[in-house]
């Protein structure tokens, strides 16, 4: 769904990129092989959450840049 004119907007990009980083750190519990000690449930939790937080922002950062960015708003 990306369209040409997106890929000129470097911030979009940018903040795209930083939000699909945070979003496979926040899933990547789900996939990951545990070769460290595991972490107690308290601790797990805490950490998802701040992975959570960290997506969450990324993601009202690109938007909130797309509702801004006369390039990105040409592309709507």
């Amino acid at each position: 769904m990306t369209s040409m004119a997106e890929s000129e907007c470097a911030v979009f990009k940018k903040l795209k990129d930083r939000e699909d980083r945070a979003h496979s750190a926040w899933t990547s519990h789900l996939f990951r092989n545990e070769v460290k000690p595991r972490l107690s449930e308290k601790a797990k939790r805490k950490h998802q959450k701040e992975e959570m937080e960290a997506y969450q922002q990324a993601h009202k950062a690109r938007l909130a840049h797309s509702k801004t960015c006369p390039i990105c708003l040409s592309n709507l």
